[in-house]
């Protein structure tokens, strides 16, 4: 179940699917902007079911930033899905999608929810987010040539090979041999309140 961000919680809890080691070396983000591994392991725990007692545990002025509502972004400014199970209540992942970057998606999925298929799941569901909601007739994605598993998720999610830069720089500096994707569709649209944001009408 794909949905956006209610809270800072959530936001929290979606960056989280990221921070292990693994997850680390493909999205090479910056060590400071990340919470720690046992701060990490607490939010993937949190569900509807136990999100209150859970809050508990922080301090009450980050408990009152926590449960601060996310401010819709600019229909052009990334935009963000929570990928959540069904069965637990968890979230497994969370996915990016910048329409200004020429629809680029970013996902990421928690340690628990690798290799079930999630991420073609995930993949799919951002791609059919940027289609149906937002208006964009192609999204495109990159991984490194040596991410195997990210790139049959891309296939298995109807992405197709397309040309992108040959070298990529993440945030951490690292240079990686770039793999490129794009989904498109001639069926396109837009929810209502997109259509009628400034931004999509200049």
């Amino acid at each position: 179940m794909l949905h956006t961000p209610r809270d800072v919680l959530d936001m929290e809890i979606g960056m989280a699917t990221g921070v292990d080691a693994g997850a680390q070396w493909w999205l090479g983000s910056i060590a400071d902007s990340l919470v720690t591994a046992e701060t990490a392991e607490y939010l993937l725990g949190i569900d509807d079911r136990n999100r209150v007692a859970r809050l508990r545990a922080f301090p009450a002025a980050m408990r009152r930033e926590l449960v601060q509502p996310v401010v819709p972004p600019e229909p052009v400014r990334t935009q963000w899905l929570l990928a959540v199970d069904p069965a637990t209540g968890r979230v497994a992942g969370l996915s990016s999608l910048t329409p200004d970057d020429d629809g680029a998606i970013g996902v990421r999925l928690a340690p628990a929810s690798r290799g079930l298929g999630l991420g073609a799941e995930l993949l799919a569901g951002t791609a059919q987010f940027g289609h149906a909601h937002l208006g964009l007739e192609c999204v495109r994605a990159g991984t490194e040539v040596s991410n195997d598993s990210c790139r049959r998720a891309l296939s298995a999610a109807g992405f197709v090979p397309c040309d992108g830069p040959v070298r990529h720089t993440l945030a951490n500096g690292r240079v990686t041999d770039g793999a490129w994707y794009r989904h498109g569709t001639s069926e396109i649209s837009w929810c209502a309140s997109i259509r009628e944001a400034p931004a999509m009408q200049a």
